[in-house]
């Protein structure tokens, strides 16, 4: 099979068709670079979310999810370079806070943390998993829609809700896997340090 290096290699480097191989090539490694960076966004910001859900105090972890979320799509839109006026802000924290079943349930489990004990350890576990999903979720759909061209003008809030709880379902797998192995290290270096 021949590759576009190996026909470079017979065509003058300055003829448009090695010109435009080399522009598809860097536009390529941008997207890529781009796409670690959005991974990298909203991972450091589902670790966060996650251990946000051990604050004991009932309620403050979802006030304290909604600052990550609102810090998230700040990094988000910075790395898009999209402006970000206050009347698009109100589109943010309508679909933020549009996600009121899941909210809800997150406030719930929330709650939980009053019970001593049980209470405080399901609640816990419970608001760490559906606060890193919330976050999982809510950083694809907006990663993607900035990735398609989309700014905060055409930002559709009904599209975007189908898409969240697409991406909440998985959100919840990955939050899972986070909690599972941010507790195994943990308890390794618990060890070590015994």
């Amino acid at each position: 099979m021949v590759d576009d290096e190996d026909i470079a290699q017979f065509l003058p480097s300055d003829s448009p068709l090695v010109r435009q191989s080399e522009a598809v090539r860097l536009q390529a490694a941008k997207g890529r670079v781009r796409a670690e960076k959005i991974d990298s966004i909203i991972k450091a910001n589902i670790i966060q979310a996650v251990t946000m859900g051990l604050i004991p105090v009932p309620l403050l972890d979802v006030l304290a999810l909604t600052h990550i979320q609102f810090k998230m799509l700040d990094e988000l839109v910075k790395l898009y370079d999209i402006r970000y006026t206050k009347i698009e802000r109100s589109v943010v924290r309508a679909f933020i806070l549009g996600s009121l079943p899941v909210a809800t349930v997150t406030g719930l489990s929330s709650v939980l943390k009053v019970m001593p004990g049980v209470g405080s350890f399901i609640g816990g576990a419970s608001v760490s998993v559906s606060a890193g999903a919330l976050t999982y979720a809510t950083g694809k759909v907006f990663a993607r829609h900035f990735e398609l061209g989309g700014t905060l003008d055409d930002f559709n809030l009904e599209k975007a809700n189908r898409q969240f709880r697409q991406e909440f379902r998985h959100g919840k797998q990955v939050a899972q896997e986070l909690v599972t192995t941010q507790a195994l290290t943990f308890t390794a270096e618990f060890k070590e340090d015994a």
